[in-house]
Order: C-alpha cells, then sequence, then structure tokens
C-alpha cells in the first residue's frame, strides 16, 4: 500500500470497536488503545465494547492502564473516546453499532457482524487466534463472521496460514502493535534477561526458572527480571524459594512506562512459550530498542523474534538452557553485533498505523 502523502483526517468519522475482555490487560488490550489514541488524534469518535467472554475476572488491571494512557490525551480528545463492558447479546451491541460509521472488531465476534450487516456499516476484523480445527457450532460460526468481515487482518503468518491455506481478497498479515519503546540504552548498561507475560502454563514460565537455576548465573550481571502477573504466581514464588535460586526479581504486574523502561534496560528479551503461540508482541517492542531476543520455534513468536534470534525448542530446558548459555559467553563485539542485527526486517515487519486509518476511508468511500 501507498504511503499517504499528507495527514491523514477522519474528524467525524464514529468507529465502534468491539474486543473480547478476560478482566486482565494484555495484547488486546494494549493494541486496541494503541489504535484508538492514533485513531482520536486523527480526529475520529470510539467507542469501545469490551465483551465479557467464559473465564472473565477483572484484577482492575485494564482500567487502571487505561488510565495511565488516556490521561495524557488533551481533554478535547478524551471526549471523544468512550468504553465499557458488554455481556454476549446486550441491547447496546445493535445501538452502538446502529450509531456508528464503521466496526473494527478483534477477533471473529458473530453479533458484531451481524449488526454491522443489518446496519449496513463497513465492518472490519483483526484475527489474533490460530484457527481450530471441527465442527463445533462455535467454530462454525466464528468461521462464517470472518468470512463476512470487508477486511480481515490477521497478526502473523502463523495464524493466516491457519484460517486461510490459499489467500483471499480483503486478507492481509498487519500485526498488531503497541507503543514501542524508544531511546536505546548503551549495552554497558544493561542487565540480564527479562520476560514480560501473562504467568500461565505454557508460555514457558517454568522452563526459564529451571534453565535459569541449572546456570545460577551472577545475580547482578545476569538477573532474570520477571514481569507480569497470574495464576502461576504462588507456584514461581513457591519455586524461586525452595530451589534458592539467586538473581530472580519478581516485579509483578507494572505500569506501561515501567514495562518499556525495562525493555529497553534488559539485555536479552526472553519469550520461550509451548503453547503455539499466535504472535509474540514483547520481541517486537524489544527489537524496536535493539535488545535481541531468545525465542521458542513455537507458533508465531519465531516470526517476532527475528531472524537473527536466537532459537530454542518449545518445552525444552535443555535447550533454552544452551541459548541463556550462548547469550551470556557472548563477547562484547558479538553482543554488538546482535544489537544492531535486532531491527532487521522491523520495518517491513510492523507497518504504520496509519493504514487501519486508509483502509476505513476506502471503506467509506472517503478517498
Amino acid at each position: 500500500m501507498v504511503k499517504s502523502k499528507c495527514p491523514l483526517v477522519l474528524s467525524g468519522i464514529r468507529i465502534l470497536m468491539m474486543a473480547p475482555c478476560l478482566g486482565k490487560f494484555g495484547g488486546i488490550e494494549t493494541f486496541c488503545l494503541t489504535l484508538i489514541e492514533d485513531l482520536v488524534k486523527k480526529g475520529a469518535s470510539v467507542r469501545l465494547l469490551r465483551k465479557r467472554v467464559f473465564g472473565f475476572s477483572s484484577d482492575n488491571s485494564v482500567e487502571k492502564t487505561e488510565m495511565e494512557i488516556t490521561e495524557k490525551w488533551s481533554s478535547e480528545q478524551r471526549s471523544r473516546f468512550t468504553c465499557e463492558y458488554v455481556n454476549r447479546g446486550d441491547a447496546q451491541i445493535s445501538e452502538a453499532l446502529k450509531d456508528s460509521d464503521l466496526a473494527h472488531l478483534h477477533n471473529p465476534m458473530v453479533e458484531g457482524v451481524w449488526f454491522a450487516r443489518k446496519h449496513k456499516i463497513p465492518c472490519v476484523m483483526t484475527i489474533y487466534n490460530w484457527r481450530r480445527k471441527g465442527l463445533h457450532p462455535r467454530l462454525l460460526a466464528w468461521r462464517w463472521a470472518a468470512r463476512k468481515a470487508d477486511r480481515r487482518w490477521y497478526i502473523s503468518e502463523f495464524v493466516w496460514d491457519s484460517w486461510e491455506s490459499k489467500r483471499k481478497k480483503g486478507s492481509a498479515r498487519l500485526p498488531v502493535v503497541s507503543k514501542m519503546p524508544t531511546g536505546e540504552v548503551p549495552p554497558g548498561e544493561r542487565r540480564g534477561f527479562l520476560f514480560a507475560g501473562r504467568w500461565i502454563p505454557n508460555k514457558g514460565l517454568r522452563i526459564l526458572l529451571k534453565a535459569y537455576h541449572r546456570l545460577a548465573p551472577s545475580p547482578e550481571t545476569w538477573p532474570l527480571i520477571l514481569l507480569g502477573n497470574g495464576p502461576l504466581r504462588p507456584e514461581v514464588e513457591r519455586i524461586v524459594k525452595e530451589s534458592g535460586v539467586r538473581g530472580v526479581r519478581l516485579l509483578g504486574f507494572v505500569s506501561e512506562e515501567e514495562r518499556l523502561r525495562r525493555t529497553r534496560e534488559a539485555k536479552w528479551m526472553v519469550t520461550p512459550p509451548h503453547t503455539r503461540e499466535d504472535l509474540g508482541l514483547t520481541p517486537l517492542e524489544a527489537r524496536s530498542v535493539g535488545v535481541p531476543c531468545i525465542v521458542s520455534r513455537d507458533g508465531g513468536v519465531k516470526e517476532t523474534g527475528g531472524p537473527h534470534a536466537l532459537l530454542c525448542e518449545p518445552g525444552s530446558v535443555e535447550s533454552l538452557e544452551a541459548s541463556l548459555k550462548k547469550a551470556m559467553e557472548m563477547s562484547e563485539d558479538e553482543y554488538e553485533q546482535m544489537r544492531n542485527l535486532a531491527k532487521v526486517g522491523l520495518d517491513e515487519y510492523v507497518r504504520s498505523l496509519d493504514e487501519y486509518a486508509e483502509e476505513y476511508l476506502n471503506l467509506l468511500g472517503m478517498t
């Protein structure tokens, strides 16, 4: 797509976004707010419906982070953004779509597509999750919803392949993005390994703790900093206490500002899931400030880690241990090379948010 030669203006355009929500701030919430901020600053009005899904349990991280982000907007910009929680089948879903010019759904949502078509407004969709196979009614409904969207954006080649073995018109790979950290920290001031994400099974946290414990590196030079939270926290705390491993720092859920600062200050980002991960956002954030990555060959993570990341086998303590050791034994010159290589291919993979606004305007016949 050709980039716009002049600033995009969305003044007067009403956009309805609807996204699934578990009650915890995560990748979908990050992308929604990043995109919404861009749209609001271009003049659009955005209404966000967070749909409570099975397992919903609020820990207030969604509200806390949203406030942290929106308080930096002007009062006029804040006046053009509203958000609310909805349940499946709530009447306000249809009402909100009726009062909008365009709908942007995050993952296939049958009611969103249905009411968008009923009210004759364009409907676009960002698809985050690889397609599960089977004949379950819910899976068939998701397939229908994806087909009926006017535009489909898949967050990784891995996810796209699972939905469309043959590429369809109106589909593209357009990875979700966050507000990338800026300002690189000199290599000599960086320390250790950073893990950032939900503390849930198969994200590789248990594997990482075992591999780090085996290496027992200097806690000052090579700390293991863990950001995030989740149901594995009691287990993680027990493992750290019982193993006596030094250097593990459990910082838990932190502000966006601190998370980005910790990313800049890390020597390596470690993202080792074994769950067919759909994307893996933290490697992209790390690479944007020249922080190289250690990632598993799992789903979309091997894409976002970049062509020069250190790779390990999903679920293998031995393989991850070998990658951590290789990182620790690098000379200053070798690390400098990895730091520069981290950014290779990033511009082609993560593209401008303007592409969303351009597609909105095309669908609305305003270009």
